[in-house]
C-alpha cells in the first residue's frame, strides 16, 4: 500500500511569494497551463483519490486527470492565521525579526494553527488512508506534505526544509507511513 502526495499547481500568491494557507486561491493561468501539460506517471495506479478542498488543489488534480477524489479536510492547507496573504517580508516588518524564526513544532501563527495540531490533522489523514485497501493518491500542499515527511522521518522543523526534500515532486509514503520513494516526477503528456 503507498499513499502518493502531489502539491498543487502554482498560483499568483505563490509567484508573489505570499503566505496561501485557508485562502482559497485558485491557479494562476500560468498554473493551471503547467499542470494540464503533465500527469501522474505511467507506472503509478491507484484505487482511491483524495483532494483538499480547496480550489488550487482540486484544480490540479481534475487537470491531472484525477477522476472523482473524496474531498478530504485534513488535506488542507496549515491555517497561518493573520499571515495569510503576507510576504515574509511583511510578517517580519510588521511582527519582528523573530516572527518567523525556526520554532520548529512549537510554531503557532497568531489566530491560526499550530504546528502540533495541523501535523496530528495530516496524521490522522494518513493513518486513515494507510488503512484502506490499494493505493492512494493526494493531492494537497506544501505545508500538508512537509508534515507527511515530518511523521516520516522525525524532522522537527527546527532547522531549513532537508534538501533531499523536492516539493514539486511527489512523496510517496508506504503503509507505515515510512518513506517509500523522493521526488517522484510528473510526466509530460
Amino acid at each position: 500500500m503507498r499513499i502518493a502526495l502531489v502539491r498543487h499547481g502554482p498560483t499568483l500568491w505563490n509567484v508573489q511569494g505570499r503566505i496561501q494557507g485557508k485562502t482559497d486561491i485558485a491557479l494562476s493561468d500560468d498554473g493551471a497551463a503547467q499542470m494540464a501539460r503533465l500527469r501522474l506517471p505511467r507506472n503509478f495506479s491507484y484505487a482511491r483519490a483524495f483532494v483538499s478542498p480547496l480550489q488550487r488543489a482540486r484544480q490540479t488534480a481534475a487537470l491531472l486527470g484525477i477522476e472523482n477524489p473524496v474531498i478530504d479536510a485534513r488535506l488542507a492547507e496549515h491555517d497561518w492565521g493573520r499571515w495569510e496573504g503576507l510576504t515574509r517580508e511583511e510578517i517580519l516588518a510588521r511582527d519582528g525579526p523573530d516572527a518567523l524564526s525556526y520554532s520548529g513544532l512549537e510554531l503557532h501563527p497568531p489566530g491560526g494553527e499550530s504546528m502540533r495540531d495541523f501535523i496530528a490533522r495530516v496524521t490522522a489523514f494518513l493513518r486513515d488512508a494507510a488503512a484502506g485497501e490499494g493505493d492512494a493518491v493526494a493531492v494537497t500542499h506544501r505545508g500538508v506534505m512537509r508534515a507527511a515527511y515530518v511523521i516520516a522521518t522525525g524532522w522537527n522543523m527546527a532547522t531549513p526544509m532537508p534538501p533531499e526534500l523536492d516539493l514539486s515532486k511527489i512523496l510517496v509514503l508506504d503503509g507505515t507511513l515510512a518513506i517509500a520513494t523522493l521526488n517522484v516526477p510528473l510526466e509530460a503528456r
